[in-house]
């Protein structure tokens, strides 16, 4: 067994941690949670609901990055337009250099030289004749070749001999080679990334048509709870997973320009959640989702007669997750323990979001390797076991992080990758090969 030196156990009860070593189930059940619905279906059932209008709006090509594409943009014409050099050498039939060689070079008589800017009929060229060309400039009429410039001596200003055959095409750019007139550059849905731009930009597009980036809020439930930059008083905490989820939102296009702190009371958070339903798109609510004392935030949204209700989901960390529907708008009422937080917004939010623009998440850089320890998750629940992943001796190792709950939000620095285990499955075995979503680099042992 490879030994770990990297075990993550801040306040780690002993019992706690002989149960997660043999296997057992480390956190009580959320008893209060009679049934639990798989994610899959939350995001169905949650997206089939939303009407939310995300209208279309024409942006400058170079103002659309990442943004999502409101319509196919297709290539209006090929692209290189015309055959083209690879390489600086000389634009040659090929037929006639098929002989060539440093012993029996092939003599040439020059035409002229093209630049990128020059149309390709400045020269028409027929047997026993060459241009000179540069990189990117078309080839004459007549040439299906270039000769690199290294494979060719130049004799005089109207000479060159050949020293190297070449096939025909070579070191050439045919015509449409990059982009077909009518291929799709931009799918309808698809974020806009750098290498659209480059590709609009190629085909002199300078307006794309794109969905308006849709508009949160984001509450902060708890009489404890302050400000960043605040003085800290005891028994009071920086709103960190507000501000966590924020965060979270805005990497994925969504604009939170609302943020609140408000109190344990049912009546405020009623209200307010109210208030910012007639303002944004979706509303977010951190904490308050258990059935403590002062665990308002869930009846103060049920009262306000959602046509969807869903309360508990089959997530782990983040099972009190509810998510509600008013009027068309979703309100999302998040774990206030920022690592669920966190897995609520990667197992639900991110793929309804992108499930409203008719697309899918865009892919995680994953990697495989061989599990140290024996990971444990109950049967008929998706785990999100936070891990650190390094490479040691060549190979890549995974370690789930001991962990006391949902809370640890340095677990997401101190590990650098999240593995997913499958509703189907009770877990994994020591020396399993998982696959891993990647958070940050591998860490390189020696």
């Amino acid at each position: 067994m490879l030994q770990s030196q990297h075990l993550y156990t801040q306040a780690f009860p002993l019992c706690y941690l002989r149960n997660y070593l043999q296997g057992k189930r480390v956190n009580p059940t959320y008893k209060f949670l009679r049934t639990l619905t798989s994610p899959d279906d939350v995001v169905f059932k949650v997206s089939s609901a939303i009407n939310v209008a995300l209208e279309t709006v024409e942006r400058d090509t170079l103002s659309s990055l990442g943004y999502v594409s409101a319509e196919d943009v297709v290539s209006t014409k090929d692209f290189p337009p015309y055959n083209r050099s690879a390489v600086d050498g000389f634009a040659v039939k090929a037929e006639d250099v098929s002989d060539a060689s440093t012993t029996n070079p092939v003599v040439l008589k020059i035409k002229g030289f093209m630049h990128t800017s020059d149309p390709p009929e400045k020269y028409v060229i027929g047997h026993g004749e060459c241009v000179e060309v540069t990189t990117g400039a078309p080839l004459p009429i007549g040439a299906d070749a270039v000769v690199m410039a290294e494979h060719a001596r130049k004799v005089s200003e109207c000479e060159v001999e050949i020293l190297k055959p070449v096939a025909m095409w070579d070191n050439v750019s045919l015509k449409g080679e990059d982009l077909r007139k009518g291929q799709v550059i931009v799918r309808k849905g698809e974020v806009i990334r750098p290498w659209h731009i480059g590709l609009l930009a190629t085909l002199n597009i300078a307006k794309v048509k794109v969905y308006r980036k849709p508009v949160a809020s984001v509450l902060g439930v708890g009489d404890e709870l302050v400000p960043l930059g605040s003085d800290v008083k005891p028994g009071k905490i920086v709103s960190s997973t507000m501000y966590l989820v924020k965060a979270f939102l805005e990497e994925l296009g969504v604009n939170v320009p609302y943020i609140e702190i408000v109190p344990d009371n049912l009546h405020v958070i009623r209200d307010k959640v109210a208030f910012y339903l007639s303002k944004v798109d979706f509303v977010f609510t951190t904490g308050g989702t258990s059935v403590g004392l002062k665990d308002f935030t869930v009846e103060a949204v049920k009262s306000l007669g959602p046509e969807v209700f869903i309360h508990g989901v089959a997530i782990k960390p983040g099972r009190p997750l509810a998510v509600a529907v008013i009027n068309g708008k979703p309100v999302f009422m998040l774990s206030g323990y920022p690592v669920a937080a966190y897995t609520e917004l990667l197992a639900i939010f991110e793929p309804l979001y992108y499930r409203l623009y008719g697309s899918r998440s865009p892919p995680k850089p994953k990697v495989k390797g061989k599990l140290v320890r024996r990971v444990y998750v109950e049967p008929g629940v998706r785990g999100y076991v936070r891990v650190r992943v390094f490479r040691r001796n060549g190979e890549v190792f995974v370690e789930p992080l001991i962990t006391t709950g949902s809370g640890i939000l340095s677990t997401l620095i101190v590990g650098n990758g999240i593995l997913v285990v499958p509703e189907e499955l009770e877990g994994y075995d020591e020396g399993d090969t998982v696959e891993v979503i990647l958070t940050n680099p591998i860490i390189e042992e020696a």
